[in-house]
């Protein structure tokens, strides 16, 4: 009973391969009538591309392939005549179409022996295979903004994707055709970049903005690279992108993001050369000089720094921070800074004065602490009138300040300033 069971099984199996292949006969005549049912031979193709005996087999992918090339193509051409096809169905189409035929690129070999008995390789169906992903280059990018429209934004990109890449595909050999112009192939490239952002497909969104400015492309392209460099964290595009960005443009921002880069890697002699190739250019930049300040006033924390050394890059910082507020009075960070750096310089003067006389401590206390504390408030109290979410420290600076200044009136109105 059991070898019947299993030569039942085994007919089974091999009617099923027959089945299929019957299924490739009919799926290749119903192509060749002169209006084909293309969902109906989708529909039948759909078994043979699953069926392990059919699914080995090229012709499965290159029926497959015309099929989807069809169904654009009719699509296509009821679109041009004012008719209302599914657009998305017929883009999908063509899209899978290059996919399947692709797929059939791998499997279109034919071993023949010469008359000497020498083997030849040769192909079936990639001939026309190529020439029909040639003929609808432009089609692709059709595809690729109707998929748009229709908001497929994954195969919107995937469809450009082809499009950009189809000069330098492999399979098409010497029948490539040209790249497109620069303007063209860069404006491409950063729409890919938002389709595939918009799709929350963001290693892919960063590609295409690189792509995008290695074609050419303007600032909006660096902009969105070097945003998505830093979401995902990719730390040498990041580097990339904002000095390239910077060389180009010479845009603050960029600054910005390579000097918190350097920050990060502790490399702070990188970064103020970039700040001061930046002041270089823009030399009444208040942002400049508070960036180079805080860098500089980094410096001074590096663990084994000599006590001189420190007071020098601390007021070298102060001396900074102080060009910032000069050059541009609304600046909240500046002036939070320049007032953080007087309270601290106030502090510092009274803890040197610790073993002094009281006669002499009270001299420094009118003639160099107070004067810092308040020098010190009028900065923060600036800071906080501008913005007092810029730096939330401000306020308990400021009470402190107060407080040693014996002004409880202040103290408390900073106090109540800060709860509202």
């Amino acid at each position: 009973m059991k070898k019947v069971l299993l030569i039942a099984c085994g007919l089974m199996m091999a009617g099923s391969a027959f089945a299929q292949q019957s299924v490739l006969k009919d799926a290749e005549r119903a192509l060749r009538v002169e209006v084909p049912d293309h969902a109906k031979i989708a529909s039948m193709l759909e078994g043979a591309m699953t069926n392990p005996e059919t699914a080995e087999d090229v012709k499965t992918w290159y029926l497959a392939g015309k099929n989807a090339f069809q169904t654009w193509q009719t699509g296509w051409e009821q679109l041009q005549q004012g008719g209302n096809p599914d657009k998305v169905k017929m883009s999908k189409a063509i899209v899978d179409g290059y996919d399947f035929y692709v797929k059939a690129f791998g499997m279109d070999t034919v071993r023949t022996l010469d008359k000497k008995g020498v083997e030849k390789i040769k192909t079936k169906y990639s001939k026309e295979m190529v020439k029909t992903i040639v003929a609808n280059m432009d089609r692709f990018y059709d595809a690729g903004a109707l998929l748009y429209e229709g908001q497929d934004l994954p195969r919107a990109y995937r469809a450009w994707e082809i499009y950009t890449s189809m000069p330098t595909m492999p399979s098409l050999g010497k029948d490539a055709p040209a790249a497109p112009h620069d303007s063209i192939m860069g404006q491409t490239y950063y729409n890919m970049g938002i389709f595939a952002y918009q799709a929350d497909m963001k290693p892919e969104a960063l590609k295409s903005f690189v792509n995008a400015i290695e074609h050419g492309w303007g600032e909006a392209a660096y902009d969105n690279a070097l945003a998505l460099a830093a979401e995902l964290e990719d730390m040498p595009m990041m580097e990339r992108i904002a000095n390239e960005g910077f060389n180009k443009f010479g845009k603050q921002n960029y600054i910005g993001t390579l000097v918190s880069l350097y920050v990060k890697k502790g490399d702070y002699d990188t970064a103020l050369q970039m700040v001061n190739r930046a002041l270089a250019q823009n030399p009444d930049n208040a942002v400049l000089y508070n960036v180079k300040g805080v860098l500089v006033e980094s410096t001074a924390q590096e663990e084994g720094l000599a006590p001189e050394k420190v007071a020098a890059a601390n007021e070298e910082a102060l001396g900074y921070y102080g060009k910032a507020v000069e050059l541009d009075a609304n600046n909240p960070e500046a002036r939070f800074n320049y007032g953080r750096m007087l309270a601290n310089k106030a502090y510092k003067a009274s803890d040197d004065g610790i073993e002094l006389s009281n006669e002499d401590y009270n001299k420094l206390q009118e003639e160099v602490i107070v004067p810092y504390f308040k020098q010190a408030a009028e900065q923060l109290e600036a800071c906080i009138a501008i913005n007092p979410e810029t730096n939330r420290q401000a306020f308990t600076i400021l009470k402190n300040i107060y407080y040693n200044l014996k002004d409880d009136v202040n103290m408390q109105r900073i106090a109540d300033l800060e709860l509202e």
